[in-house]
């Protein structure tokens, strides 16, 4: 369970991003939330993120999603001399604004853990990483680089840590290669991280989503529960049809390329068995008439970016992980969208503690988010990111103030947009 988030220097970010799952004591619906000794006013199941177009929206999530992949595969994926794959502030590191990420995670046992690092062009400048049991804090390890030693290691950490270090490259994060070298003490924060952050299914907007055989959403047990979703959503489907595919596609074939990302469809062909894949078949006709199907590819965007979001929702609300959505509003109506975000609110469909991060454009969604829910994007005149909870804003008490605020254009995340037919005038002869 994710508690806190902070981007610095990184993209748009020239400062701090930071998403906080952290509730404040508002009185404020949906008033369901998390239980931990970590936050007196509980854990927020969810997060949504509000911005102008090129405010830093995707920047920040995409942060999050960097940092989770350093953690995986620093040690295993980056070559030697390759460079950190981090990009700071226009491109250039600045010893004034320090790059990196700091990750403050709930594990199973309601033990805190916080993990840092700092990032510059040689590599790994320092790591740490911390464990909270109450209030007491155990230093497990502390990387810097700049010292005559830079490592430190707690007596809590056991294991072969000098040995771990001394294979650990500039490039590298120790987290990173500690779990490859299967430490006990860090392996289960090394899972929290890169197992309990789960990124989207991202979709283009053509193709019909493409499944694993082993897909939680279209397993026998759960088609009864999908076939209730999709009367819900009203979609007019009455029944679905599970069709079976040869998954040995080229890699350069179109049809798959404008579906899922490359190192998605990698995945997908490591773990799925006999190289099979599956696509939805979707049946309509009304109780007591004769059932009719649409081929796939004629569904409309909004039925296929539907499954393939259930299909991402249902997954970590099974694995009570955290999702991250861009744009979660894409191709679907907003009453559809407010329903979604209602899945992580609500104990009867998040009993396993899952957590949502997405963002959006769509103002309506306000109403279906407590004020500490929400982040606030804007953009300064240098181009330069800023991040602020709602929660923050005087006056504005209750999400219903929130809603009004935004519209009024009173706090971040509106665009201020110009006179547009003005600026599109056009000289009459121009074309003649």
């Amino acid at each position: 369970m994710i508690l806190r988030f902070a981007a610095l220097n990184f993209r748009s970010f020239r400062g701090r991003g930071e998403i906080s799952y952290v509730s404040t004591s508002r009185k404020d619906t949906p008033d369901w939330r998390f239980s931990s000794q970590h936050a007196p006013h509980g854990v927020l199941p969810l997060v949504g993120i509000w911005g102008a177009n090129a405010s830093g929206k995707t920047n920040l999530l995409a942060a999050l999603l960097e940092t989770r992949r350093l953690v995986r595969g620093s040690f295993t994926d980056l070559e030697p001399d390759q460079k950190v794959p981090w990009v700071p502030w226009r491109m250039t590191y600045d010893d004034q604004h320090p790059a990196g990420a700091e990750l403050d995670i709930v594990l199973a046992d309601d033990t805190r853990v916080h993990f840092g690092f700092r990032v510059d062009e040689q590599g790994i400048k320092e790591e740490w990483l911390y464990r909270y049991q109450g209030r007491r804090r155990q230093v497990l390890y502390h990387r810097q680089r700049a010292e005559k030693d830079p490592w430190y290691f707690g007596p809590a950490l056991k294991g072969q840590r000098h040995q771990i270090a001394e294979a650990t490259r500039d490039n590298c994060l120790f987290l990173s290669a500690a779990a490859q070298h299967n430490n006990t003490t860090l392996l289960p924060i090394f899972r929290a991280i890169v197992d309990g952050i789960r990124p989207e299914r991202r979709i283009k907007l053509k193709g019909t989503p493409l499944f694993a055989m082993n897909e939680p959403l279209l397993s026998s047990e759960f088609r009864p529960t999908l076939l209730r979703l999709l009367a819900a959503a009203d979609l007019g489907i009455s029944n679905v049809r599970i069709e079976e595919f040869d998954a040995n596609i080229p890699p350069d074939a179109p049809s798959v390329e404008e579906i899922f990302r490359p190192e998605f469809l990698a995945e997908l062909r490591r773990t799925v068995p006999a190289k099979k894949l599956t696509k939805l078949c979707f049946l309509r006709g009304a109780s007591g008439q004769e059932a009719w199907e649409l081929p796939p590819e004629m569904e409309s965007r909004g039925t296929n970016v539907l499954m393939a979001r259930l299909a991402d929702i249902v997954r970590v609300l099974q694995a009570g992980q955290l999702l991250i959505l861009d744009e979660i509003d894409t191709s679907l109506h907003p009453d559809l969208c407010a329903e979604i975000v209602g899945l992580f609110t609500d104990p009867r469909s998040n009993p396993g503690g899952a957590q949502l991060l997405f963002s959006t454009h769509d103002r309506s969604l306000l109403r279906a988010m407590r004020t500490d829910e929400v982040v606030l994007l804007d953009r300064d005149r240098e181009g330069e990111s800023h991040a602020r909870p709602a929660s923050d804003y005087k006056g504005v008490r209750t999400r219903d103030d929130l809603r009004v605020a935004h519209e009024q254009g009173r706090i971040r995340g509106v665009p201020v947009i110009g006179d547009m037919p003005n600026a599109l005038e056009l000289d009459s002869s121009i074309g003649s």
